[in-house]
């Protein structure tokens, strides 16, 4: 995985939801798991395997029996992509329902968190933690973190939103975790410096990869398929500009900004078109040419 900091909240939650939708892309890019390659099952990557590995969900979690010994029905392992957008632009994407803990909610909002972040967290704490160091157990919480780190260490997501530690210069962080690790120091540097470029790209040129929740979901299933690069499509934004992109990031639009308002905003692309564009596509989608 990749850490960026960024310079405020605001950055960190656009990064974070910005970099979502390239999660699945990313996993298809790097697939690195080939035992698994019609060898084992039928995958191309490790993230069902871990997935299935860490699900702690009891049966009343999953769905399979009423709840009565637990207080939630868990669509996903704690190892999975994510479950909501964290900005404003985002929000209205956040097309699936998303479960948390509404004491925890509420005892955020009561201290002035906004409803996207405090739904984030009470998101978190609708799990146990996995682990607990006995030293670690009698913390103060309003000087340390362990406890909240603890559970947020421990939900396996594609993006982890970071806040900076207590008595630290560290700030708001972002972590990009789908990748595969690959062969070689080289390939991986590679994929580091790639996805540092988007970072940069995403921020300088305003740009917007935003998809719905639900899209995303679908995207990573089709990811993980045997040789899903080169065979699978992906649902993908058609305008990756915005109105405050600069000219030279709407160079090669033929039409004005499609709002999100404008049905539908994505389509399915392969690996291929989303990273060098889609010919004869009326909107700019391509991220590098």
């Amino acid at each position: 995985q990749v850490t960026f900091q960024a310079c405020n909240i605001q950055e960190a939650r656009i990064l974070y939801d910005q970099l979502t939708p390239l999660c699945p892309i990313m996993l298809a890019l790097t697939a690195a798991s080939p035992i698994h390659r019609g060898m084992l099952t039928d995958v191309d990557c490790r993230w069902q395997v871990i997935s299935n590995s860490v699900d702690c969900r009891t049966r009343e979690e999953r769905g399979l029996d009423p709840l009565k010994n637990n207080r939630f029905k868990i669509p996903k392992s704690r190892y999975d992509s994510i479950d909501s957008y964290l900005s404003e632009q985002g929000e209205k994407y956040n097309d699936v329902p998303l479960v948390y803990d509404k004491a925890i909610y509420e005892q955020l909002r009561a201290a002035d968190i906004d409803h996207l972040l405090a739904e984030h967290i009470a998101h978190l704490f609708i799990r146990d933690t996995v682990s607990m160091f006995s030293e670690k157990v009698n913390q103060d919480d309003t000087i340390d973190t362990d406890h909240f780190e603890n559970i947020q260490s421990t939900n396996w997501q594609t993006m982890r939103f970071k806040p900076p530690p207590p008595n630290s210069t560290i700030g708001w962080r972002v972590e990009f975790r789908p990748c595969e690790v690959q062969l070689t120091d080289f390939e991986n540097a590679a994929i580091v410096c790639f996805v540092v470029l988007l970072t940069r790209v995403i921020l300088s040129y305003q740009l917007n990869f935003i998809i719905p929740i639900s899209k995303v979901d679908e995207n990573m299933s089709k990811a993980q398929k045997n040789n899903a690069l080169h065979k699978e499509l992906f649902y993908f934004r058609k305008d990756i500009t915005t109105q405050d992109s600069p000219p030279q990031a709407t160079a090669q639009c033929q039409s004005a900004h499609c709002g999100a308002k404008c049905e539908p905003i994505y389509m399915p692309m392969s690996v291929d078109e989303i990273i060098n564009g889609k010919v004869n596509l009326k909107y700019s989608n391509t991220i590098f040419r």
